[in-house]
């Protein structure tokens, strides 16, 4: 008699509540490890480490960690380890499938990746602060669980499983992924490190810090949240202790927020919360999209964020903002090219935050920027990034630039000081926003009635 478990993220031992009741039981436990149905390519990378690190974990307590590629084929799989050791109980963190009828009898699930149960919020919220105001006065944050309590004697499954046990691997002739290597460390000990070196040495600063992508003044710990392998329950845990830790702890309300808005929203990927936006899209420039994924757009803080995005697989968060409104705000493209476009590029691509946050900066989402905001990219740059620093890093072209010059506005005001490798705009920002204004204006006046559905490529 045996426990399953079976996990999608979470792939931690500190406060996973499946793997800590599974421990309690004290029966042989077989993990597996089930691919989500949705899986960017830069965050199956991630996954892929980090199935790899938490199984060598798993090993030096002797716990079985296998890997079934397609949830379609859960049942096929279930009857598979059945017929070699009975299945007693089945335990998860929540899946992004149903069990068949046989499974389910014997599974329970946990919530492991939100700081308050959802069962607890009462009523649905469409903006941010009531929602983060009312979960902390009237729900309690869970509490982190210890680390499971392996017995060799007990959990040990001495029996080979040569059909699942075959992690996933990256494979292709370019190994594109090795770009990426030197910016991360990957799994649960690497997020633990991380997390308390940022605790140490920037959390104090961060309210001030945050915005300032010229500087490494956030956390990085986003990927490591997707994946689950540091608990946001303990972060949380620790850090509300403070009241200057404020700032942060909202940043993880906001993850909350997306969460609790794809619970009730389940098609946030597709289709605009406002459904004012559902049946208006406007014919758009196909080399306009190209040269945005690509950084060629002759603007260069868009430019460097997006290259930036294509070398690490990660991108600042107020740089995410510039680049995804400069997409949909004054090229006019739909806002679910670049959510598709993050969601392959970004090794943290969370199927909740990616969505919710494309739908915020575009208008059409819940307690969203309004549309009349549009982000200016070459006075955020001279903002945020005052000497040039995060611009030369990325785009090379631009390296020799005078230095006392003002790299964000100066090839603007006098062509001629475009170096001749670097692109000119593929827009003129002022007319451009122009557009945009009198087309939301009309948006959400209701005046526009087009049953055009947005062109995906």
């Amino acid at each position: 008699m045996a426990t399953l478990v079976l996990l999608q993220k979470d792939l931690r031992e500190f406060d996973n509540p499946a793997l800590y009741n599974a421990s309690r039981r004290q029966k042989p436990i077989i993990i597996v490890h089930v691919m989500e149905k949705r899986l960017g390519s830069a965050s199956k990378w991630w996954l892929c480490e980090s199935l790899r690190l938490f199984r060598q974990q798993l090993n030096e307590s002797a716990i079985t960690l296998l890997h079934l590629s397609d949830s379609a084929n859960i049942q096929t799989m279930f009857e598979y380890l059945n017929d070699r050791i009975e299945i007693e109980t089945i335990y998860s963190n929540g899946l992004d499938f149903e069990l068949p009828d046989d499974m389910a009898n014997i599974h329970e699930s946990f919530m492991a990746n939100l700081i308050f149960e959802p069962q607890d919020m009462t009523k649905e919220f469409k903006i941010f602060t009531p929602f983060w105001k009312f979960i902390r006065a009237n729900c309690s944050p869970v509490k982190p669980l210890s680390n499971p309590e392996w017995n060799r004697k007990n959990h040990h499954v001495d029996i080979e499983f040569d059909e699942y046990n075959e992690l996933p691997m990256m494979t292709g002739d370019t190994n594109w992924w090795n770009k990426m290597t030197p910016y991360w460390k990957i799994g649960e000990k690497a997020a633990q490190q991380r997390f308390k070196l940022f605790v140490k040495t920037k959390l104090s600063d961060y309210d001030y810090k945050r915005d300032f992508f010229c500087e490494d003044g956030t956390s990085k710990l986003s990927p490591h949240l997707r994946f689950g392998e540091i608990s946001v329950r303990q972060m949380y845990d620790q850090l509300n202790t403070k009241k200057s830790n404020e700032r942060y702890c909202a940043e993880l309300g906001w993850r909350e927020f997306a969460y609790h808005v794809y619970r009730n929203h389940p098609d946030l990927t597709k289709i605009p919360l406002n459904p004012k936006y559902r049946n208006f899209w406007p014919e758009f420039n196909d080399d306009h999209l190209k040269a945005w994924k690509t950084g060629n757009t002759g603007y260069p803080v868009i430019d460097a964020a997006m290259r930036n995005l294509w070398a690490t697989g990660w991108m600042h968060n107020r740089l995410r903002m510039l680049v995804a409104s400069f997409l949909v705000k004054n090229l006019l493209i739909p806002w679910q090219h670049g959510e598709e476009w993050f969601y392959d590029c970004l090794v943290d691509a969370d199927p909740a935050v990616n969505p919710f946050s494309w739908q915020w900066v575009a208008g059409c989402g819940t307690d969203s920027v309004p549309y009349f905001r549009i982000f200016n990219p070459m006075l955020q740059g001279e903002k945020f990034d005052p000497q040039g620093i995060y611009v030369r890093e990325w785009l090379p072209e631009l390296v020799d630039f005078p230095t006392k010059r003002n790299i964000h506005q100066d090839m603007f005001k006098q062509p001629n000081l475009r170096p001749n490798n670097y692109p000119a705009p593929i827009i003129d920002f002022k007319s451009s926003r122009e557009r945009t204004l009198s087309t939301f204006k009309a948006i959400v006046a209701s005046k526009v009635i087009n049953l055009k559905k947005p062109r995906l490529a």
